[in-house]
């Protein structure tokens, strides 16, 4: 009986039809939203990374098999998270690769008003990660960037960044990529081996 029961949640946890299982994000067990507050949720295998420093209006990176995406935004804060699984560890690879080169790319852009920043360090969540921290006139945030196996997992929230980037600062998305980790490793396709 209780064979059956863990053959039938590791069969609700593959992939069926492209999409995640639902309850996969954090951010999909949220509270009704108030009058000044939002959700929106994102099921699409072709939706930007959320850590987007160029404000790429498409996806640029290849081999996605599944992704899904959650945004919160109040009056005074913001948070995303977004999970996306690829075709295989190399794939998974290549994003990262690419995103480091996006942060790198577009780390200092527009004058004045206009004008943005990105920093970035090395963390060591999962396989590879990357903590960035993107500067605007009025706002920042803080973003985690993880790859374990073939899925990437960012999560980001808004924050006023320093070039130094503590890793105090980064505490509550780094626990939140860690028991993302375990979930992601329930499912066949990411390859966590």
């Amino acid at each position: 009986m209780i064979q059956m029961g863990v053959a039938a949640i590791a069969a609700a946890m593959t992939l069926s039809g492209g999409g995640l299982p639902q309850g996969m994000l954090f951010m999909e067990s949220h509270p009704p939203a108030k009058q000044w507050e939002s959700y929106k949720t994102y099921e699409s295998k072709r939706f930007p990374l959320q850590l987007n420093p160029c404000f790429r209006d498409k996806a640029w990176d290849r081999g996605r098999v599944a992704g899904r995406a959650m945004q919160y935004n109040s009056e005074e804060e913001g948070r995303y998270e977004q999970l996306v699984i690829y075709r295989d560890v190399e794939h998974a690879k290549q994003a990262v690769r690419g995103l480091r080169a996006e942060l790198k790319k577009c780390a200092d852009q527009g004058k004045g008003t206009e004008r943005y920043r990105y920093f970035t360090k090395p963390t060591d969540v999962g396989d590879e990660a990357v903590r960035a921290g993107g500067r605007f006139f009025h706002s920042g945030e803080h973003a985690l960037a993880v790859r374990r196996g073939a899925a990437v997992y960012i999560v980001g929230q808004s924050a006023w960044p320093t070039r130094s980037l503590p890793i105090r600062h980064f505490r509550g998305l780094i626990d939140q990529a860690e028991r993302m980790i375990v979930k992601v490793c329930e499912l066949p396709e990411s390859k966590c081996d």
